[in-house]
């Protein structure tokens, strides 16, 4: 089984969502920044790194603060909270169609939206504060 990392941003109580661009792989999902941990990385350097390939944004990881199976179970996903250091987007058109900032309340009108993503924010992301930039 593989690592995977996903990148929490929470800023003015929204949270930012990307529309996966990449074909067959949850196309056309909204979830927050995703991405394999490639071999000799670290989970922290695969945040960084996915920040940077999808929208590129600079982050600094704070803390592991969950962990699932992705829906098809290919995946152990790491979910951290991160400080946004520059939060001037150039999102990627091929890993990223749409970005958003969303409050928890407002996800539940997000249709392909996978369910552990929605568990994660409506449990966990309601928790925690900000991040800084």
């Amino acid at each position: 089984m593989r690592d995977a990392v996903a990148v929490v941003i929470k800023k003015d109580g929204r949270f930012l969502l990307i529309k996966r661009a990449k074909k067959g792989e949850a196309e056309d999902f909204w979830c927050p920044i995703t991405g394999a941990v490639e071999d000799g990385e670290t989970q922290e350097q695969a945040v960084v790194r996915e920040a940077s390939e999808e929208m590129g944004i600079r982050v600094e990881p704070i803390k592991k603060i969950w962990e699932c199976m992705t829906h098809d179970r290919d995946y152990r996903l790491h979910w951290w909270q991160v400080d946004l250091m520059d939060g001037r987007i150039a999102q990627n058109p091929e890993e990223v169609k749409e970005y958003k900032w969303v409050t928890v309340s407002q996800m539940r009108d997000i249709e392909q939206m996978f369910e552990a993503d929605r568990l994660f924010f409506r449990t966990i992301g309601v928790q925690l504060s900000d991040s800084t930039d």
